[in-house]
């Protein structure tokens, strides 16, 4: 987080800045426009009230654990467990005689981007679905498709999303408290995401995964244009939802230590984790475990269908 009494936990350049989000939006906007979209948004510059500390010396900062070596992303995509194709049954067709058959070549154009969010929004109200105020400037946002597959990649890989949704970022501003030369996440800052996270464990699983099946070969597309095998879009999906389920809860409050114009975690291994489970930490433990309850539900509807 910045001296300046923003809220950001990692060194990164201007992340904190940027309206985002962390699951399963890309489960919620994406499943919820036709695949599995779940994200979190970040916080922007906000006039903290709480007081940064003066930097404190190297030897009061902990040394940050060293880890085993972690698998790439991609092999820890590619390890993750493929959805199975559900294929629909045809309709019946009754075979008409005719005595003579004209053969047209008709040129069809492809869709233009505005035209494939409409298809996405219209499965989406066919499903009898809303995205909810909490998620309606994400799902109305253009290239609503492009930015899906690009938030599941990301998170998959453990990252949060910060320049794939358009979600509107937590009312309020981050808190912290202190106790002598100590100081904490405050749990006044969880509650900001109470809406957010209601709104999406709200949402019907078995819905979503129908919709994510009959959109399959739509988001395969899109995400072979970022350059991937189409056919590994499942298992950067369920990669992206088992990042979720892996994230660390803490019932008490963190503590925290400044280094310069940043706040990270006292906690070693809780400071070297992912950017995603460092987002989900903030959203506190009730949100997270709510969260990690529906992705779970997810995964299995999408596995078992």
């Amino acid at each position: 987080m910045q001296a300046d009494r923003d809220d950001r936990f990692n060194n990164d350049d201007e992340r904190g800045r940027h309206s985002t989000q962390t699951l399963v939006t890309a489960v919620a906007v994406l499943i919820l426009a036709g695949g599995v979209y779940l994200l979190m948004p970040r916080d922007k510059d906000s006039n903290d009230e709480s007081p940064l500390p003066e930097q404190k010396t190297s030897a009061e900062t902990p040394e940050t654990m060293r880890l085993a070596p972690r698998p790439s992303p991609d092999d820890a995509i590619l390890a993750a467990p493929d959805i199975p194709v559900v294929i629909a049954s045809a309709p019946d067709v009754i075979e008409t005689p005719v005595d003579e058959v004209v053969v047209q070549e008709i040129v069809v154009s492809p869709p233009t981007p505005e035209e494939i969010d409409q298809q996405l929004r219209s499965a989406v109200i066919e499903a009898g679905l809303s995205p909810g105020d909490s998620l309606g400037s994400a799902y109305n946002a253009a290239y609503l498709l492009d930015r899906g597959v690009s938030s599941i990649d990301q998170l998959a890989r453990g990252l949060v999303p910060t320049r794939t949704s358009n979600l509107a970022r937590p009312a309020g501003s981050f808190k912290t408290t202190q106790e002598g030369a100590d100081y904490w996440v405050s749990r006044d800052s969880y509650r900001r995401y109470d809406k957010l996270v209601s709104t999406i464990t709200a949402l019907p699983v078995d819905t979503l995964a129908t919709l994510f099946h009959q959109q399959r070969a739509l988001l395969q597309g899109a995400y072979a244009a970022l350059g991937y095998p189409s056919d590994a879009l499942d298992n950067a999906l369920i990669a992206a939802l088992e990042n979720v389920l892996s994230a660390p809860t803490r019932e008490q409050p963190p503590a925290l230590v400044s280094k310069g114009a940043m706040w990270a975690y006292a906690d070693s291994e809780l400071e070297s984790s992912s950017d995603l489970h460092k987002q989900l930490l903030r959203t506190g433990p009730e949100n997270t475990e709510a969260l990690q309850q529906w992705a779970q539900k997810v995964r299995n509807a999408l596995l078992n269908p």
